[in-house]
């Protein structure tokens, strides 16, 4: 998949702590909005405080405009430049360079990504993305994605076993006042 990740394989425990200690989003609202260098596609950061290790930490969620691919990450910088967990809805499948049998090293979206104790990027599928009627549920519903990475990286919100709404910044196009009727005072012809 990718060359080895030196900071990963220098200190895999820490790789460990980041992706599975308890963690907490401040935030139970994330609004994505168009990225600067792709207008097809939606994106927001949100601050991310590890309860056990003080680092710097970035949930970054991203959503295409056109149905069902949308990616998750955890990003530390402090600890390796790439995102050090991801999930993505669609894409390619990837390849698993391991002692497997090559019919066995390939693995579909969606999936994980995560490096292993080599410093070696590898995706995986939780128990939840093996059944083809949970992984269908996730792909096709952006809410049960953040719910199940939640789950699978110990992440809470505001110290509750819960996920942040996700909501698209869209422009609206008039200003609604709904006490108002809009068609007060106008006559319709019979």
């Amino acid at each position: 998949m990718s060359k080895v990740n030196n900071e990963v394989k220098d200190n895999y425990e820490l790789l460990q702590k980041l992706t599975y200690g308890p963690k907490n989003l401040a935030t139970d609202l994330i609004i994505l909005q168009p990225k600067k260098n792709n207008l097809d596609w939606l994106k927001q950061s949100a601050k991310i405080d590890h309860l056990i290790i003080d680092e710097n930490i970035t949930l970054i969620v991203e959503k295409k405009l056109s149905l069902y691919k949308y990616g998750i990450k955890l990003h530390c910088p402090n600890f390796t430049e790439k995102p050090y967990f991801r999930f993505d809805s669609d894409g390619p499948a990837h390849r698993n360079k391991t002692e497997l049998p090559l019919s066995e090293q390939k693995i579909t979206t969606p999936h994980f990504n995560t490096y292993d104790d080599k410093g070696q990027e590898f995706a995986y599928k939780s128990d939840a993305l093996k059944s083809e009627e949970d992984a269908k549920a996730i792909v096709e519903n952006l809410d049960f994605g953040i719910s199940h990475f939640f789950h699978e990286t110990n992440i809470e919100t505001n110290g509750k076993a819960e996920y942040p709404e996700i909501k698209v910044d869209e422009p609206e196009l008039f200003e609604i006042e709904p006490e108002t009727d809009p068609l007060n005072g106008i006559d319709f012809l019979d």
